[in-house]
């Protein structure tokens, strides 16, 4: 017969576990003395193994006269069992893939210098980046009618409520209608003939972070204090140029 403890053990439980479970399961009721003999456990130990099995609902117990006996669920509970721990780490398993991103912008140590992302998450992550990274200004260019019919005023809404808090100042060129201000931003507002471009460029602090609005959309974290304070400059030569353009 083929042994069944690495399957027990990939289910989470102990070796101890393994042992009382197959015990009672093999000789039927026993006092934890008798179970204990079994497994060459102590008696302690005995005791901690079968309040773990019942709390995973795979022994239980019954009175015979003063004495109280222990026993084991049939293998189908222990079936169950495993089948609620499959779906229960699948779930687990999701919920982590769809972490991922922001644990990796959580990264300290030897960190990565650029981070790309796929999809929606992506976005997602980049703005929880800029919600957590502490800076007093920043700068974008961005095509406000393909940002607006991929991200919400929800998704939005926990970043611009925290850079208000902060007293963050923002500076934009944008194409598209913009939405009532919410966080302090000076916004020029570029010609039609520039319309389409579906990007986002923006500098934070000694980051620069890239977006797409179309496709499979990819966004992009650059870390790096000298090429931040490069694109900065541009933004500002770009501001200083941008004077005649209709403000809002």
């Amino acid at each position: 017969m083929k042994d069944v403890t690495p399957i027990l053990q990939s289910l989470g439980l102990l070796d101890s576990e393994i042992r009382t479970y197959l015990a009672a399961l093999e000789n039927g009721p026993g006092t934890v003395l008798e179970i204990a003999k079994q497994t060459k456990l102590s008696r302690q130990a005995t005791y901690v193994a079968i309040e773990m099995l019942t709390e995973r609902g795979l022994m239980s117990s019954l009175l015979r006269g003063k004495k109280r006996f222990y026993v084991a669920e049939p293998p189908a509970k222990l079936l169950a069992y495993a089948k609620r721990r499959d779906a229960e780490t699948h779930d687990r398993v999701r919920d982590l893939e769809a972490m991922v991103p922001e644990l990796e912008l959580r990264m300290g140590g030897e960190r990565p210098v650029v981070r790309v992302f796929e999809g929606k998450e992506g976005l997602q992550a980049i703005i929880e980046d800029m919600r957590l990274t502490k800076f007093h200004a920043s700068s974008e260019i961005a095509d406000l009618e393909a940002l607006y019919k991929v991200l919400t005023a929800d998704d939005l809404k926990g970043m611009r409520a925290e850079l208000k808090r902060r007293g963050v100042k923002i500076r934009g060129l944008y194409a598209g209608v913009p939405a009532p201000k919410v966080v302090d931003t000076e916004r020029f507002f570029l010609p039609k003939e520039y319309f389409g471009f579906k990007a986002d460029i923006g500098v934070y602090g000694n980051k620069i972070e890239m977006l797409t609005f179309e496709g499979k959309m990819y966004s992009v974290i650059i870390e790096s204090e000298p090429l931040a304070k490069t694109l900065q400059i541009l933004f500002d030569l770009a501001m200083r140029g941008s004077r005649e353009l209709p403000k809002g």
